[in-house]
């Protein structure tokens, strides 16, 4: 949690974590001022703030404030308690809705197991990949039972999804590549599941479905092409945080009613809402209705997203930056 906090560039001899100006009981020290810290240390230390005094003293500090929500001492039962809410909060994504903060009910005790083994978020990723597969298959196989069965699995691949984030968060194993391989992994998830239903279609119901399914894939295809482009251009290597930096640069532009529309309708095309959609539409046995919903209503993304590319790309790059920072 306090990853942030603790970067220091070394110009200082010792850094020390506050908050509310009362050391947090983490410091980092240079080698020189560990050394004569260590011969000047006599006797017994029994407090935080006597610890923090001998650090200090006589040493150049770098004192970093530390906001109340981003640690927690752990002296007793009752701080383990806030300790893991705390954490809990950490793990929730500010641009998370009702639905992803659902899934995270279930993904966040998850992966506290999950943690518990030598299983990386790359491994969370791909297998997250696998069930969306699995979920692609049901669906190509048709029949009422087996598409329904598709669309459970891909109501449990979206509470996955979250997973590979919050083990990577747990265990301090995030990186670009990590970022990227998700990335990836949604878009081939979306593609396996867009082409079972596009089998079962055609199969189902004829070749007038050929059209809608040629629809649906090139939409798909060209959203994940330009929303890639997207999140290179304004996320660069931390793409996750595309959506956080498409909603605040939408936000600025309230009086645009394209932008204005797509923000307050792009939680539909999330992946902890379609699923869910897909299961009530599987349940009524009323794909075919949902199937062409969607093929139109990727081909709209795609339009929102290029849009968004070419309006937002006027800004300075560092009103962008900016933006990311938020």
């Amino acid at each position: 949690m306090l990853r942030d906090a603790i970067e220091w560039d070394g110009d200082q001899e010792v850094l020390a974590l506050e908050c509310n100006n009362r050391p947090v009981g983490i410091w980092a020290l240079s080698r020189a001022a560990a050394m004569q810290v260590a011969e000047r240390c006599q006797g017994e230390v029994d407090s935080v703030e006597q610890l923090h005094v001998l650090f200090t003293e006589k040493h150049s500090v770098d004192s970093r404030p530390v906001e109340e929500y981003r640690w927690q001492p752990l002296l007793t039962p009752e701080d383990r308690i806030s300790a893991e809410r705390k954490l809990d909060h950490w793990l929730v994504k500010p641009t998370d809705g009702i639905f992803a903060r659902m899934n995270r009910r279930i993904s966040i005790p998850i992966s506290r197991q999950l943690i518990k083994w030598p299983i990386t978020p790359n491994m969370v990723s791909l297998f997250t990949l696998g069930v969306g597969f699995a979920s692609g298959v049901f669906f190509a196989c048709g029949g009422y039972w087996n598409v329904l069965f598709g669309a459970m699995l891909w109501v449990w691949a979206s509470i996955l999804d979250g997973c590979d984030g919050e083990v990577a968060r747990l265990k301090l194993l995030e990186s670009d590549f990590g970022c990227w391989l998700e990335t990836i992994c949604d878009y081939l998830y979306y593609l396996f599941i867009f082409s079972g239903m596009a089998i079962d279609m055609v199969r189902s119901f004829g070749p007038t479905y050929l059209i809608w399914s040629g629809l649906l894939l090139f939409g798909a295809v060209t959203s994940f092409l330009v929303t890639g482009a997207g999140r290179q251009r304004f996320a660069g290597e931390r793409p996750e945080q595309y959506l956080k930096i498409w909603q605040a640069q939408a936000g600025s532009r309230r009086s645009n009613p394209i932008l204005y529309i797509g923000r307050h309708t792009e939680f539909i095309i999330r992946r902890c809402f379609l699923p869910y959609a897909f299961l009530f539409f599987a349940a009524i046995n009323m794909m075919r209705v949902a199937f062409v919903l969607t093929a139109i209503g990727v081909n709209v993304v795609w339009l929102v997203s290029l849009y968004s590319y070419r309006t937002f790309a006027v800004r300075a790059p560092s009103e962008s930056t900016s933006a990311a920072a938020v």
